[in-house]
């Protein structure tokens, strides 16, 4: 049994005294009032925040009987505790939780202040204080505090009596806003007691109340009910559907733990044949029945002039984001950004999801080189590791930054929730940064001549594979078995592929963790919006997100590695390996071709075709399919397009826009953001100069630093007769 809150509108009087004592007893600040706007009647303040909890709204309703045809419905609007609330299974440390009881209660001494739970949550509950250094998340707890409070021995210095004890808990231990309630309008109890009471109630009065409970089913049900005497729609109380939130992702993240087991398995298998089948090559090839063929690629670094103007103004713009780092901090989020309870998501994050995205190419090629065994790609294995190490490193830089709260991001190592999206990408992109690591320390290692660590990195760097990933599983699972599975599936391919005496080492087991993992966190990237079917467009929201965030970033990857070659050449005066590139370009149509296949046909089987060519909403889909998807997909189709460098980069650089451009809709374009409850007033976003100068200056550091290891590191191949 949970309890929960009945509030009958058909006897509320709007006197505010719920919304009066709910400030006292949680000790907010007041808020900045103006005169009402006009049709909110005495509603004031316009909108939930951090200063404000509960808040009671005033609709003007037609009626033929009152005064003038008119007559105000007031109606207490707050936190609905679900009994499956989005914003706790978005929580990527259990700082939101629903309790036993029935409140959904919140600990700042967890949270990170990354607000998902502020999109998350389709009725606009929490609410974030901006002008904070510090910004918490904000909302109505339905006095978990004052619910478990126990009478006290004694009062005014007498002991009190059984009934004494009894009467002070049925006063107090309840919520503020319901001991203060002078007309009854609200009631506090067991939600079956109350769900009966407000059958009773319509059934003895049908003409008072309209027939329905707003909560009994609404988002899988939720903590506070309504009874009202016109449609709940005319209240200002949304329509979201009888499924809960959660529902609609949880299945997806439940998938993680079987996912990384059977993608490992799948890996080790196709590595394994492809080693049997170079083995045959190279019987044949001894027995001159075939050639014989040694991809070994021998890298040096490129001696070049490092003070250009290209790598001054890199620089420049390196310094001037650690300004905006620093103004950041001092500042606090609301101080440096123009992000709100509306826009909590800016421009950072689709700077994150977009880099994260076309970084994808470090894994794809590691997976085509080590696990496919395309050796003639060997030579831009290196630049593609040390691209995707650093844009990943940099991404976490942005999300430090983003969080209002980063000092407590050591409470994702302590915290288990069960189903959090931003949990799974938080430790799966964590653990992704130290494998690239790992990858490139051989790079370094040579250069340095260092013979001793790099051997102790061809031992161990498979151990803790095994380690990361099984940590991994159970992090995820928290269970037993796949966290045994996961240790015996990646234990038996470290102890089959390990590194034979006389034989080069190949770290396969860094590109199968690199693969897996990577499959993992891009697919969950996709997983975040799930939870946001209310806000997000149907032409880009669906349950398959997952999916085709993953099938684009393959694309999208691939074809970075495309444009980074090619500037790597244009910037180094080397000559282009058009044979790698056809390659690579064939690679990134086959990927694009099945991700547009499988992005239209979704839209198709759901019905939302036709929104793709009306309104404003259709134009950019139009866009992003046929812009970025049909004409290169078109272009890199033609052999000869692939084997001329000007229309390969701009087919790569097409379909990579064209991904970036979906992340784009996804986070601010598709999104129809009402703000917060009771959601009639959202605002506008435009990035500050602050959220421009960070990620324009991590690109600018990424490009600078590409270039440096080019220059003093092995990275790129020795060309012929070098």
């Amino acid at each position: 049994m949970s309890k929960a809150t009945l509030i009958d509108t058909t006897r509320c009087i709007g006197c505010r005294s719920c919304q009066s004592s709910c400030k006292q007893w949680n000790d907010l600040r007041a808020e900045e009032t103006k005169l009402p706007a006009a049709g909110l009647g005495l509603q004031n303040p316009k909108l939930l925040s951090a200063k404000t909890f509960t808040l009671v709204t005033f609709k003007e309703i037609e009626d033929p009987k009152a005064p003038g045809g008119l007559r105000y419905i007031a109606a207490k609007r707050q936190c609905m505790h679900c009994l499956e609330p989005a914003c706790a299974s978005a929580c990527p440390v259990t700082a939101l939780v629903k309790t036993a009881e029935g409140p959904v209660t919140y600990d700042s001494d967890k949270c990170l202040g990354c607000r998902y739970c502020m999109w998350a949550c389709p009725f606009g509950a929490p609410t974030a204080d901006w002008d904070s250094l510090a910004p918490r998340i904000h909302k109505c707890t339905m006095c978990a505090d004052r619910a478990q409070e126990t009478a006290p021995e004694e009062r005014n210095g007498q002991k009190l009596s059984p009934e004494d004890a009894q009467g002070f808990l049925a006063s107090h231990a309840k919520p503020a806003c319901v001991s203060h309630c002078p007309t009854g309008a609200l009631r506090y109890g067991e939600r079956d007691e109350l769900l009966k009471e407000a059958r009773q109630r319509i059934a003895a009065n049908p003409e008072r109340y309209v027939d329905g409970i707003y909560g009994e089913k609404e988002a899988g049900g939720t903590g506070v009910l309504y009874l009202a005497s016109v449609p709940f729609e005319q209240l200002g109380l949304p329509r979201v559907g009888l499924e809960s939130y959660p529902a609609r992702s949880t299945p997806a993240l439940s998938a993680v733990p079987p996912a990384v087991l059977t993608v490992g398995a799948l890996l080790g298998g196709v590595y394994a044949l492809r080693k049997r089948g170079q083995k045959l090559a190279a019987a044949e090839a001894a027995a001159g029945k075939a050639e014989a063929h040694d991809p070994h690629v021998e890298f040096a670094p490129v001696p070049k002039k490092l003070v250009t103007l290209p790598n001054l103004v890199l620089a420049l713009l390196a310094v001037l984001g650690g300004v905006a780092l620093v103004a950041r901090f001092a500042l606090g989020l609301g101080g440096s950004t123009n992000l709100s309870d509306t826009y909590a998501w800016g421009l950072w994050i689709v700077f994150d999801l977009v880099w994260i995205a076309i970084a994808a190419g470090a894994f794809a090629t590691a997976g085509m080189i080590y696990v496919f065994q395309r050796k003639d790609l060997y030579s831009i294995g290196r630049t593609a590791v040390l691209m995707g190490l650093l844009s990943y490193s940099f991404v976490m830089v942005t999300l430090l930054a983003d969080l209002g709260l980063p000092w407590h991001f050591w409470q994702l190592a302590v915290q288990a929730p069960k189903h959090s999206a931003m949990f799974e990408v938080s430790w799966c992109v964590g653990l992704y940064v130290t494998i690239l690591a790992l990858e490139f320390v051989p790079v370094p290692l040579e250069r340095l001549g260092w013979k001793k660590l790099y051997a102790l990195w061809v031992t161990w760097a498979p151990v803790y594979v095994v380690v990361a990933v099984t940590l991994f599983v159970y992090l995820m699972s928290r269970s037993f078995i796949y966290t045994g599975a996961a240790f015996a599936i990646f234990g038996a391919l470290a102890f089959f592929f390990r590194p034979r005496q006389g034989v080069r080492p190949v770290p396969i087991m860094l590109a199968i963790a690199a693969v897996t993992l990577s499959t993992m966190h891009q697919s969950s990237l996709g997983s975040l919006f799930l939870l946001m079917p209310d806000k997000l467009s149907p032409l880009w929201w669906s349950p398959i997100m997952p999916v085709a965030f993953f099938l684009s970033s393959i694309a999208a990857g691939i074809a970075l590695v495309i444009l980074i070659e090619m500037g790597v050449a244009k910037v180094f005066g080397r000559a282009l390996r058009i044979n790698q590139l056809a390659t690579l370009g064939k690679v990134a149509l086959g990927s694009l071709l099945l991700y547009e296949t499988v992005r239209v046909a979704d839209v198709a089987v759901r019905g939302q075709l036709g929104a793709a060519f009306s309104g404003g909403l259709g134009v950019l889909f139009l866009i992003e399919i046929v812009l970025g998807g049909v004409v290169p997909i078109l272009m890199l189709a033609a052999p000869k397009v692939r084997r001329t460098p000007s229309l390969l980069g701009i087919a790569a650089f097409l379909s990579m826009g064209g991904i970036i451009f979906n992340r784009m809709n996804v986070v601010i374009f598709g999104m129809d953001l009402k703000g917060p409850m009771p959601q009639i007033a959202p605002t506008s976003y435009i990035p500050s100069l602050i959220e421009w100068a960070i990620p324009i200056s991590l690109f600018a550091l990424t490009a600078l630093l590409i270039g440096l290891g080019a220059r003093y590191l092995p990275v790129l191949s020795k060309e012929e007769g070098a």
